[in-house]
């Protein structure tokens, strides 16, 4: 995860002025982030505003959104999971993409300095968000722990790929529509 991106999420300390173009002093509004989404998709969209301005209002259509992303990959489920077991894993790495654990080492901004030199973040591996534990997933899915590891945490960590190739489209259009270049 990108810095700017990482100083967007809840909880993140102020940006400074001289790293941002927004409308309000010293900060980024819900409109600011609005603003530079013009050109993105549906999905992409939605997703941004629930995971930077905490829109929940879109939710649900970001919701179906992510269900029928999950349901185009045709996954397999056994006889004794949950029939809805698809959607479950979908919303959980929906939710997971939005608003994932941050990685205790870097504070969710996937670098750390170091020596006064800045390196990625071993721990996270430069991400920002701790893993979700293979006993988390099963919980969630509602499925054994052996089938969450071997099947349904592959499934998992591709969908969450997925938002991150997002988060790095996002990055990109966030970057030039909020600071001076």
């Amino acid at each position: 995860m990108s810095e700017l991106l990482a100083m967007l999420t809840p909880g993140a300390p102020e940006m400074k002025a001289d790293m941002i173009r927004g409308t309000s002093k010293n900060k980024i509004t819900a409109g600011d982030i609005a603003a530079c989404l013009v050109h993105v998709d549906r999905h992409t969209y939605l997703y941004a505003l629930s995971k930077f301005c905490l829109d929940d209002e879109a939710r649900s259509e970001l919701n179906r959104l992510a269900i029928a992303e999950a349901e185009h990959c045709d996954y397999r489920v056994s006889e004794s999971e949950p029939d809805d077991v698809v959607i479950r894993l979908a919303l959980a790495a929906l939710n997971y993409a939005i608003s994932a654990s941050r990685c205790c080492a870097c504070n969710g901004v996937g670098q750390l300095i170091e020596q006064a030199k800045v390196t990625t973040c071993s721990r996270c591996a430069g991400s920002g968000n701790s893993e979700m534990s293979v006993r988390r997933l099963a919980s969630i899915l509602e499925v054994g722990r052996w089938r969450s590891q071997k099947v349904w945490m592959p499934r998992f960590q591709a969908l969450v790929s997925d938002y991150q190739v997002r988060d790095d489209a996002l990055h990109i259009v966030l970057r030039r529509g909020l600071q001076d270049g």
